[in-house]
């Protein structure tokens, strides 16, 4: 399976979930091979190399902790996500001695599941890993989700409209930096003028609101020119 985007094998055996999680991770190029089978998932991974394997830890026919360590005779690499319904710390501590590199506790949401992915690929297969900005971006205690529209903050899921996402992620691309009125009122309203200017305020003045939740970040409006993602990592929390 030679490609530039990476390659997942996905052990789910719960149909739903499986389906869910496969369409997920498809939408943010990820080519993913869905099995609910773990001894179908060994032959599989015997048979071509994949970039991360994320493992249902109750398969019918093997643990996931099982299926990892029948992987670590042969593979030391290849990073293992443990997804699993029991969160006890003696769960979690026979998964990674099995050879897993991450666990994630049921049920857990498609941007978590993403950050970690990215986190694993970034450290293992970071030439399959975009250049550009990535669709899951860290600043300040925020993750941003652009394709799915969500600000995560350490506690909680903020979904965003379109034109919040397009002119956060316009911020985020140019952190620190000031993004002038007509870029953002042109990309993400088609023109510059008056009326736009005022919508374009009102949808700043919301997105304010939605990051005050950490007072190292803000939205600083330079005069007669723009606006800044301003992130000062060394405010602190008052």
């Amino acid at each position: 399976m030679p490609t530039d985007h990476p390659t997942v094998l996905l052990i789910e055996d719960d149909r739903q979930l499986g389906h869910s999680l496969k369409e997920s991770l498809e939408s943010k190029n990820y080519l993913v091979e869905w099995e609910s089978s773990g001894s179908r998932a060994l032959q599989l991974f015997n048979r071509q190399k994949y970039d991360i394997c994320l493992v249902d830890n109750s398969l019918p026919d093997m643990s996931g902790t099982d299926f990892v360590k029948e992987i670590r005779q042969t593979d030391f690499f290849t990073p293992m996500l443990i997804m699993s319904g029991n969160s006890s710390d003696r769960e979690k501590i026979l998964a990674f001695c099995a050879g897993g590199d991450d666990y994630i506790t049921k049920p857990f949401s498609n941007t978590e599941l993403a950050l970690r992915i990215y986190a694993l690929l970034k450290r293992t297969k970071p030439e399959k890993i975009s250049q550009k900005m990535p669709d899951l971006v860290k600043f300040g205690s925020y993750r941003f989700d652009y394709p799915n529209r969500i600000l995560c903050t350490p506690s909680r899921e903020i979904s965003l409209t379109k034109k919040e996402s397009e002119v956060l992620r316009m911020l985020v691309q140019n952190l620190n930096n000031i993004v002038k009125r007509e870029q953002i009122l042109i990309s993400v309203w088609g023109e510059n003028d008056y009326f736009m200017g005022r919508s374009m305020d009102v949808y700043i003045a919301r997105l304010r609101k939605k990051l005050n939740d950490d007072n190292r970040v803000s939205i600083v409006n330079v005069h007669r020119m723009g606006f800044k993602l301003k992130v000062n990592p060394e405010a602190g929390d008052q």
